[in-house]
């Protein structure tokens, strides 16, 4: 049957199985230091399981780290979440943490390693959007209509010019692909500062406040 067809079918077809990964991120920049709590969850038939991490912002490193069960299918899972302790004072880097799962992998967890690379996956985009919100002009940021006059595709087409000024995310899909850039909203942006610049700069500023 062609998948168009099994799509339709679906409709009318209790789901076999279903896992869900929820991440959120917390600021806190009026602490001492400025930190980040991150709550990374998974639940699905069997599991029902939350990662926190603490992440000082003025090292960028973990600071504590926790994990919470509320189902889980064998009484032996919660004897694997002390096994995490060793990433406290480690970077909060996804290619670190990749290369620092458990040695003895029969100390770990499976799901737990999953958790904490959804949280590590998804921070630098996180930060990036906290900056954003804290520093790009709001009569501009498309999330913030209530500011301004300016037209929601303006708006659209100006964040996406300055997404695009960081070579991290230039050319890395379609959408900020440099054949839909205009010149005239290019040299709007010019002034602002990139979110690589911005992440530069608040790190900095953490540093010295430390």
């Amino acid at each position: 049957m062609a998948l168009s067809q099994l799509k339709q079918k679906i409709r009318f077809k209790d789901c076999g199985f279903q896992r869900r990964y929820e991440s959120r991120y917390y600021w806190f920049p009026e602490e001492s230091p400025p930190t980040c709590l991150i709550e990374v969850s998974q639940r699905d038939s069997y599991h029902d399981m939350t990662l926190y991490m603490l992440i000082n912002l003025a090292t960028m490193k973990i600071s504590d780290i926790d994990v919470e069960e509320d189902r889980v299918p064998y009484e032996t899972c919660p004897n694997a979440i002390k096994s995490y302790s060793y990433l406290i004072g480690e970077d909060i880097s996804y290619n670190k943490i990749m290369r620092k799962f458990p040695e003895d992998k029969t100390m770990g967890c499976l799901h737990i390693n999953e958790l904490l690379q959804n949280a590590a996956q998804s921070f630098s985009s996180a930060y990036a959007f906290f900056l954003k919100e804290r520093n790009f002009p709001p009569e501009w940021d498309e999330y913030r209509m209530y500011q301004g006059t300016m037209d929601a595709k303006s708006r659209r087409e100006i964040g996406r010019h300055w997404w695009m000024k960081d070579k991290g995310v230039r050319n890395s899909c379609f959408s900020f692909s440099d054949r839909h850039e205009v010149s005239e909203v290019k040299d709007q942006v010019k002034p602002l500062d990139s979110i690589t610049a911005m992440m530069v700069k608040e790190f900095r500023s953490a540093r010295s406040d430390k």
